[in-house]
């Protein structure tokens, strides 16, 4: 166990508890400068290719678990890992990975929502699952909640984020609700909202259910965030994940 996670423990309960309760934790200083140059310049050797979209920059990569070997080691490495197994056990593994960016030619704003879809690796109708699409050739669909309130998602930083830089803000307890589609109102005003500001190499581990959003950043530079999703549960229906990644036995 790391220093940053023990400190949290140590200080206010175990990581577990309070990831359970709130739905979200924040981890300053997970990775080193280094660890961050090196995820860049994989990042930078990505082909020109139907996953990759860009503009002066890049700004947005899907299917990273499957284009890019650096991201598959990172998801596993020590340092990522000791946030998975407290909240999934260690039979979970990595299903997803994305690159969020936010720059001047892409400014984007993120209005409140839950993730709702998931990876798989080919269509097949089962009950409870809806809203089939494919992305870059891979098939996305929406699974029950209850999939995705026992799933994880870990947002790697790789640029400092502070509140005008686009941070991540959630409403803390709305991961174990169901859709809320039609409640985000009542949920902002009874629970209120935290911004998750993040300095270069923290960690920010959510439930994917919890209720989320994001600015367009007032002093828009780079925003660079590895958002990498784990499970522990098979699918039924015959559905595959599309990716499974485990760490090295």
């Amino acid at each position: 166990m790391s220093g940053v996670l023990s400190s949290l423990n140590e200080a206010t309960g175990s990581y577990e508890s309070l990831f359970k309760e709130n739905g979200f934790a924040i981890f300053p200083s997970v990775l080193s400068s280094d660890d961050i140059e090196e995820v860049i310049a994989a990042l930078s050797q990505l082909p020109e290719s139907d996953a990759v979209r860009r503009r002066v920059s890049i700004y947005g990569v899907r299917n990273l678990l499957e284009t890019s070997p650096a991201i598959r080691e990172l998801a596993v490495r020590p340092e990522i890992w000791q946030f998975v197994v407290p909240v999934l056990g260690p039979h979970a593994f990595a299903a997803r990975a994305i690159l969020f960016n936010k720059t001047p030619d892409a400014n984007w704003n993120l209005g409140w929502h839950q993730d709702s879809v998931i990876s798989v690796k080919e269509q097949i109708e089962t009950p409870g699952f809806k809203a089939w699409g494919n992305k870059v050739g891979v098939w996305q669909v929406q699974p029950p909640p209850q999939i995705l309130e026992r799933m994880l998602a870990l947002r790697i930083h790789l640029d400092d984020c502070p509140a005008e830089n686009g941070a991540l803000r959630v409403v803390p307890t709305s991961h174990r609700s169901g859709w809320l589609d039609d409640e985000i109102a009542e949920w902002r005003t009874r629970h209120g909202e935290v911004t998750c500001e993040v300095d270069r190499g923290g960690v920010i581990a959510m439930c994917p259910m919890t209720l989320h959003a994001s600015s367009r950043a007032s002093s828009p530079s780079q925003r660079r965030v590895i958002h990498i999703e784990y499970a522990n549960e098979e699918l039924p229906g015959g559905l595959e994940w599309n990716s499974r990644v485990c760490p090295p036995q």
